[in-house]
């Protein structure tokens, strides 16, 4: 059996895993590309709107980090700021270039998939499988957990699963530490990808690899440089993330922001003793359930001879555990209460688990090819293969399934397909109480309540909303007679609110709308965000830090190029 290393990837294992990828995404997607049905639920609203609000400041050239002025109900709430900032505005540059909702979501499907199709496929490689290996372990990642869910759901939580097996790269390049010293600018760089993209993802990621970075300092010949390159690392990351913590240090200290709907963790954890028709959620299919107890006991009796199959079958039952419900949830949710609102679902933690294991089952079918000759590694690829045929098939069953329930709604599907963007969002107000600010304590879920009572789609009618330069949200609205009137703007600490050419410090309700004067005729009212200089300074840094990057990594890829041509 050849072996490769990530040093000797040819060209040929850069293309296929996009073929291939692409392949299975279509075949993947086919009950939503005949029909040219789009599937919406609460998540898509939500991130479409943020998206929707930095394609606008693109294609308006009229910039705000904070205050949201054209999506999310044009209010002036904050959300991108604190959710992935800069992969929003990636995202808002795909949505300039699609004609369509459904057209935008099939696109980020097939984003999705190559990029955690690449990930896994190289992850593969670099622990020395076959191609075909490869492409099997590749293929049985992308069909199980939230990576397959998001066309389903627009879970964001799928982002970071997709991400998870470059962490996993710098993961073993720590393991092996006492082989080959790692490399703290790729492993400070990777982590801040995960962070600009999705926060929550970024903590079980640093989570992921600490007993790599355990292991190999144990075992490492230089334990002090490994710990000031790990440092080094770590200052790298803060850099380049300074406009996602700064961002938090901003309005957190000054503002009581809400927290994200709370659910019981212990109903969310994945039932390991229900077997599920699908991979996804809180249920495992039969047949996922037996390749991973076939792996366990593989390890159990290979254990002295396979250390690093071992290891990562045993952090990846660890986080599996951690994910189900054999951990006491319960018994959290009940004494610490803050788990339902920022936890949520435990069944997040599969997005370490699953890549961590279908590693190992990698690596042990790779063992028994070398170990067993090439007639039983061909019956251990087939085996695989079989069980990815009953994944695949229960996927598209689900596919065609969520497909036919969304056909129902003729109105929604008609949104979704049109050209005018801004008429799905109009008709499909997010409700989630995320990152309000608030003026005491609230259970989110009554945050959420008032979010659709004074935010909702009925809510506006009445006034007319324009982005002035400068990323100012202006309102105009006609009054019959002097009045106290609640305006739909939503106000920090650090908003400014001008109504009728005079700044004012008004009263908010529970969720921050502002109470202002009305006078008899036309009234203004213009709402704008006040950056501290402190987050200025994070935010020049984080940019300078990234340029920094890009011109060193263009750098040496083409003294690499120069080299290859001597």
């Amino acid at each position: 059996m050849k072996k490769y290393n990530l040093n000797k990837i040819t060209g040929i294992d850069y293309l296929i895993p996009v073929i291939f990828t692409l392949l299975l995404t279509t075949v993947f997607l086919l009950p939503q590309l005949v029909s040219k049905v789009g599937i919406s639920e609460p998540d898509t609203i939500f991130h479409f709107g943020r998206f929707y609000d930095t394609a606008q400041q693109i294609k308006n050239h009229n910039f705000s980090y904070f205050q949201m002025n054209y999506g999310m109900g044009t209010n002036g709430r904050i959300v991108n700021a604190f959710y992935g900032p800069f992969f929003a505005y990636f995202l808002g540059g795909l949505v300039l270039i699609s004609k369509s909702w459904f057209q935008f979501e099939i696109m980020l499907v097939y984003l999705l998939f190559l990029i955690g199709g690449i990930g896994m496929y190289r992850l593969s490689l670099k622990l020395k499988m076959s191609r075909i290996t490869s492409l099997l372990v590749t293929t049985i990642f992308l069909l199980t957990g939230y990576i397959c869910y998001w066309a389903r759901s627009t879970s964001f939580q799928a982002w970071g699963a997709a991400l998870m097996p470059y962490i996993l790269m710098q993961g073993l390049s720590l393991y092996n530490d006492r082989i080959k010293h790692f490399n703290w600018i790729s492993l400070g760089i990777t982590v801040a990808v995960l962070a600009q993209v999705h926060m929550l993802g970024t903590f079980f990621a640093i989570l992921s690899l600490i007993p790599f970075f355990i292991y190999g300092l144990i075992n490492t010949k230089d334990k002090k440089k490994m710990w000031i390159d790990a440092f080094k690392a770590v200052g790298l990351c803060l850099c380049l993330t300074a406009n996602v913590w700064g961002a938090y240090l901003t309005l957190y200290p000054s503002n009581l922001i809400s927290a994200p709907l709370g659910f019981s963790p212990s109903s969310t954890a994945v039932h390991l003793l229900w077997f599920g028709e699908i991979t996804t959620w809180v249920k495992i299919q039969e047949v996922v359930l037996v390749l991973f107890g076939v792996q366990t006991v593989y390890v159990l009796l290979n254990f002295r001879q396979e250390k690093l199959n071992t290891f990562l079958t045993v952090e990846g039952l660890v986080f599996l555990f951690l994910s189900s419900d054999f951990f006491p949830w319960a018994y959290l949710e009940n004494h610490f209460s803050f788990v339902n609102n920022y936890f949520q679902f435990p069944n997040r933690l599969t997005i370490v688990a699953f890549p961590l294991l279908f590693s190992g089952i990698g690596l042990t079918i790779s063992h028994i090819h070398k170990n067993s000759g090439f007639k039983m590694g061909v019956l251990a690829n087939c085996l695989l293969a079989f069980v990815i045929i009953f994944v695949f098939r229960a996927d598209l069953r689900e596919n065609m399934r969520k497909v036919n329930d969304s056909q129902g709604n003729i109105a929604l599907v008609q949104q979704m397909r049109g050209r005018n963007l801004n008429n799905y969002l109009e008709n499909n107000y997010p409700n989630n109480p995320d990152y309000l600010p608030l003026q005491k304590k609230m259970l989110a879920w009554n945050v959420s309540g008032l979010t659709e009572k004074y935010l909702g789609k009925d809510s506006d009618n009445d006034y007319k909303k324009e982005v002035l330069p400068g990323g100012k949200l202006q309102l105009s609205w006609n009054s019959d007679n002097t009045e106290k009137r609640s305006l739909p703007l939503v106000m920090y600490k650090q908003s400014e609110l001008i109504v009728n050419g005079k700044k004012v410090t008004p009263k908010v309700n529970e969720i921050g709308l502002p109470e202002v004067s009305s006078k008899r005729g036309r009234n203004q009212a213009i709402l704008s965000f006040n950056t501290p200089i402190l987050f200025k300074i994070l935010f020049g840094l984080t940019m300078m830090s990234w340029a920094a990057v890009i011109i060193m990594g263009v750098k040496y890829y083409c003294n690499r190029i120069k080299k290859r041509k001597v």
